[in-house]
Order: C-alpha cells, then sequence, then structure tokens
C-alpha cells in the first residue's frame, strides 16, 4: 500500500484526537494544546519501517514515543510521535494491535535487541 492524503485525511476524520504529539491533546508548556496535522512524508516513511518489523499479538509495552525513536535510529529519519501512531493506525486492519489510551499508545512492535 502506498499511503496517500487521501488515507490520512480519512484517518484523522475517524481518530480526530490524531495530531502530530500523539494521540490525544497535550498541554503544552504555555497551556496551549497543539493539534497540528501529520505530514504525509513522516507516515508514509514511518509505514514503511513498521511493515518491516515483527508484530506482537498484542499491544504490549512498546510505546509509540519509544517506537518512533528505534525507528528514527535505524532510518535515520524523522518523524512526529503522531505521524508514528497514523502509520500503525494504518496497520491495524492487516493485524498491528494498536493500544488508544495515551498520548503514546502501546503498539505491537516487537522491540529489536
Amino acid at each position: 500500500m502506498t499511503v496517500t492524503q487521501a488515507d490520512i485525511d480519512t484517518l484523522t476524520a475517524i481518530h480526530p484526537q490524531l495530531n502530530e504529539n500523539g494521540y490525544g491533546s497535550s498541554n503544552l508548556s504555555s497551556g496551549a494544546r497543539s493539534m497540528t496535522p501529520v505530514r504525509l512524508d513522516e507516515v508514509q516513511a514511518a509505514y514503511a519501517w513498521i511493515a518491516e518489523q515483527t508484530w506482537l499479538k498484542a499491544p504490549g509495552k512498546n510505546s509509540s514515543y519509544g517506537l518512533k525513536h528505534v525507528m528514527e535510529e535505524a532510518t535515520r529519519t524523522y518523524v512526529t510521535n503522531g505521524a508514528f501512531i497514523a502509520a500503525a493506525l494504518l496497520h491495524a486492519p492487516a493485524g498491528l494491535k494498536v493500544k488508544l489510551d495515551d498520548l503514546n499508545p502501546a503498539i505491537g512492535i516487537k522491540m529489536q535487541g
């Protein structure tokens, strides 16, 4: 699958809490809430990396934030937490487990170690 802007638009319509910071709003030091949308190029990079990983049968303990850093180190490509979550959600219909209960949700990807 090639991720398109239409895919992201559909995903954000279903998940309006998804933004560049993660899933849900986060309090920034100024007290403002950032709801900046995710970027297509970042979602595409995360989507490709996630496709190559070992998926677990349950979300496990690995957060989107931790996994995005693993991806960035492996690929030398920066992505926001929200872009990583969006990519994971786009893999969910194929069986990737995502637990949407936190700004940094647990995602069922095995940490390489």
